[in-house]
């Protein structure tokens, strides 16, 4: 079991680290096109881009952890304090090679204090998971859309699936059905989560259209499974590739 805690949390640590490093491209984009580049806004949000993506990590972590050994998770959590940690140092690894190539100042004042608040939310998120506290678990704002979204998904399958339609257009609503309804979708953060239920949802609305257009079908295939590559497994992803080739024969 410890074995395949730390494979997945080191799976989902390298999926973190590339999200991050996509968040941190997109804002040097940003910054640059306004001028701003290597100023005090400029490395606040890539810092804000850090502890976003060590903070899904770490959630997302914990979420496994608690699946695949309930009632005996907090046996864990040297696995889930060294994720964080490895997270941390490869994270600042990175942070340092930039900041070697700029020399700013106001980047080495901000590197301090990005440390020290990883060092603080690592601590937190261990703590929580300690006691088995879970933040946000209430039903809020953003659970009860993906709630509603999920059952208007559901409505439409059972619609296609009782229509004139193809078959591989009615496999393929089925598919997407049960892939917001898995464990492991369910499991993502929140915002990853919306993210895949907003994108079913619109394939599943071009499915069931009268004249669907399947070069569109396929092409927001496609992109759903690259997006599921990087905050799930290759498995689910993999899944949803499948889909995307055989749309084409719709």
């Amino acid at each position: 079991m410890r074995d395949q805690i730390r494979a997945r949390l080191r799976e989902y640590r390298t999926k973190a680290l590339l999200s991050i490093v996509d968040a941190i491209n997109r804002t040097k984009s940003k910054f640059s096109g306004m001028g701003r580049s290597h100023s005090h806004a400029y490395y606040r949000s890539i810092n804000e881009n850090i502890e976003a993506g060590s903070t899904a990590y770490m959630d997302r972590s914990a979420v496994f952890i608690r699946q695949v050994a309930p009632g005996s998770s907090a046996e864990y959590v040297d696995e889930l304090w060294d994720g964080g940690h490895k997270l941390k140092q490869e994270i600042m690894a990175k942070v340092d090679r930039d900041l070697a190539a700029s020399g700013n100042s106001i980047g080495a004042q901000l590197r301090t204090e990005l440390e020290a608040a990883l060092d603080s939310l690592i601590e937190r998120k261990v703590e929580d998971f300690e006691i088995g506290f879970v933040e946000g678990k209430e039903m809020n704002a953003t659970t009860n859309n993906t709630l509603t979204i999920i059952g208007n998904i559901s409505n439409s399958v059972l619609q296609i699936t009782q229509s004139g339609k193809d078959t591989i257009s009615k496999e393929t609503a089925q598919k997407l059905e049960q892939l917001v309804n898995s464990d492991e979708i369910k499991a993502l953060p929140e915002n990853d989560r919306l993210e895949v239920v907003d994108r079913v949802d619109d394939i599943v609305k071009e499915l069931q259209a009268p004249a669907t257009d399947k070069g569109k079908v396929q092409r927001a295939l496609t992109r759903l499974a690259n997006f599921i590559s990087s905050v799930a497994s290759k498995s689910v992803a993999d899944i949803v590739a499948q889909l995307a080739m055989k749309a084409l024969g719709m």
